[in-house]
């Protein structure tokens, strides 16, 4: 109904009824948004649990079922599995249930005609310094004592192992992280305007990452990332950029066996390389005009949009559950 073409009904109503519908709207975008969170959360506490009760149902012992948990290899794997699960079936079912069409508004469909390159030269450049400046902040506080346990892990050991790495690190998480968060939760934040489902779908990607030393970079990631599946009209380049970016990740992590000097040379080298494509990059899409947004019609201001997503109930609670574990690690 609308309430301002309903000459019986007084302004002052008429705008809080618009209004209410409004933020009623935002909100149930909030709880299709947060509960794959909540899914999330739960499964990835209580997968001690989970795997107990599993491998007892099986037939192992549960010094069995410890050692295979505390493998390298296992905990890869295990990985994978999870986000293919976790990444997909929650966020599909909740995108279901509120009316959203996956397969015509995910981007699944080719990148816009000239946007490939300068998409890429952008994206590479932008991760790469956001890496940069993350692992700089924290040095900065692992001098006062403060380190994040929930990034320790070992990996596992030989080519089988560093093929598990790749794909647990490299190609799933491209694909799958990308398709939940550039892909579902992005377009259901689109109706509110792209920049508001840039910075929105961001800090929702930091949040699932649920710890201090990945959620400024997931953050600052996740806004690359959202921008160029916007202006590029497709989930293709996203993913592209998210592979490359962990795979010099890994490559890096890998690095140990060679000699310092020359690590030093490529790290110069490679500076300059992202600080060429990203200067390059940001120049051709500048020169494309792709820094600007079209004006939305909106029923709300956009700091109400704002306002009533980030106060939401299921938005809040997604905070402290995340909020929470994070503390833990860190603590």
């Amino acid at each position: 109904m609308n309430y301002q073409q309903n000459n019986s009904v007084p302004p002052q109503m008429a705008e809080f009824w618009t209004e209410y519908a409004a933020k009623q709207q935002i909100s149930k975008t909030a709880w299709s948004i947060a509960v794959p969170g909540y899914v999330f959360f739960l499964v990835t506490n209580f997968l001690g649990f989970l795997l107990l009760y599993i491998g007892r149902a099986i037939g192992f012992d549960e010094q069995q079922i410890v050692t295979f948990a505390s493998d390298p290899a296992a905990n890869k794997i295990l990985e994978v599995v999870l986000s293919f699960i976790l990444m997909t079936v929650p966020f599909i079912i909740s995108a279901k249930i509120a009316g959203y069409r996956i397969s015509t508004s995910a981007g699944f469909n080719k990148p816009k005609t000239g946007t490939v390159f300068p998409h890429l030269l952008f994206g590479v450049g932008f991760c790469a310094f956001a890496n940069i400046a993350v692992s700089l902040a924290g040095e900065f506080f692992e001098e006062f004592g403060i380190q994040d346990s929930a990034t320790r892990s070992v990996a596992p050991e030989g080519l089988f192992g560093f093929l598990l790495t790749l794909i647990a690190t490299v190609i799933v998480p491209a694909l799958l992280e990308e398709f939940a968060f550039r892909g579902i939760v992005l377009g259901l934040l689109r109706p509110y305007g792209d920049a508001f489902a840039i910075i929105a779908s961001s800090i929702v990607f930091g949040i699932f990452h649920g710890n201090f030393t990945q959620i400024p970079f997931a953050f600052l990631v996740g806004i690359a990332l959202g921008f160029i599946r916007v202006k590029s009209g497709s989930i293709i380049i996203p993913m592209a950029v998210h592979a490359i970016n962990n795979f010099i990740a890994v490559m890096s992590n890998n690095s140990d066996w060679l000699p310092n000097e020359f690590k030093n040379l490529f790290y110069t080298v490679y500076i300059l390389f992202v600080l060429v494509a990203a200067v390059l990059g940001i120049m051709l899409l500048k020169n494309k005009g792709e820094f600007s947004f079209p004006k939305v019609e909106r029923s709300i201001s956009a700091g109400k949009t704002y306002r009533y997503f980030f106060l939401s109930p299921a938005f809040i609670l997604l905070v402290i559950l995340f909020a929470g574990r994070a503390i833990w690690y860190l603590l």
